[in-house]
């Protein structure tokens, strides 16, 4: 189940991501790599969120 937890984080962050810049109103579109930082960014936070919530329901 651990994997199929990190796929779904990963998915989300970048569809996150992604939806974060299409406010953004720029000619050129967003840039690849930013998007993919900040979709890494948002993966470690969902994921440390995850792992604290999982600890405060088995505590």
């Amino acid at each position: 189940m651990k994997p199929l937890n990190n796929f779904l984080l990963f998915v989300s962050s970048l569809l996150l991501s992604r939806s974060v810049f299409f406010f953004i109103d720029d000619p050129e579109g967003p840039n690849l790599l930013i998007v993919t930082v900040l979709a890494i960014i948002i993966f470690f936070i969902f994921k440390v969120l995850l792992v604290l919530l999982s600890k405060i329901k088995h505590a």
